[in-house]
């Protein structure tokens, strides 16, 4: 497990390095484009907002496997020390349902831009482009899952 888990987090950050130079290399190419050269390529704009969309949920799957993302610890300022293990576990139980629904919510949304053969720039399928977002909601769910029965006190160390 850790072998997969190790490959699937080098993964994530080679994808993530990727798509920012690309979107980087993009932008910049169509400046010079449209600045120098009074042209440019119609499709690099949806398509750094696809990139974005990209970006977005990969930086949170990297955040939710480093323990990094947005928590709300209001309780922990109340609760006694003890009771960080509970609270942690209790938390990643109730993110984990959060974003198995999202995920299922967002495998409805990709199914239904296929039904309905929703297109993007160049006229391509936008439902691939879309795929990241149950593909990430439900890694993001599983690492909660795994955090809920494999944490002994998330949190206590901060």
């Amino acid at each position: 497990m850790k072998f997969i888990s190790r490959y699937w987090a080098s993964f994530e950050r080679i994808l993530l390095i990727v798509i920012l130079l690309s979107m980087i290399s993009l932008a910049v190419l169509q400046i010079v484009l449209r600045n120098i050269f009074e042209m440019s390529f119609f499709w690099i704009d949806p398509f750094n907002r696809m990139l974005v969309l990209w970006l977005a949920v990969l930086g949170a799957m990297v955040a939710t496997r480093e323990r990094e993302h947005i928590a709300i610890d209001i309780l922990r300022h109340y609760a006694d020390r003890g009771w960080f293990g509970v609270l942690g576990r209790i938390t990643s139980a109730i993110s984990a349902v959060l974003c198995a629904v999202m995920a299922y919510h967002s495998v409805r949304f990709v199914y239904e831009e296929y039904l309905y053969q929703t297109t993007t720039f160049s006229e391509l399928p936008a439902w691939p482009f879309e795929l990241i977002m149950p593909l990430g909601f439900g890694v993001m769910a599983l690492r909660f899952v795994i955090a809920v029965f494999t944490t002994n006190q998330p949190g206590a160390d901060s």
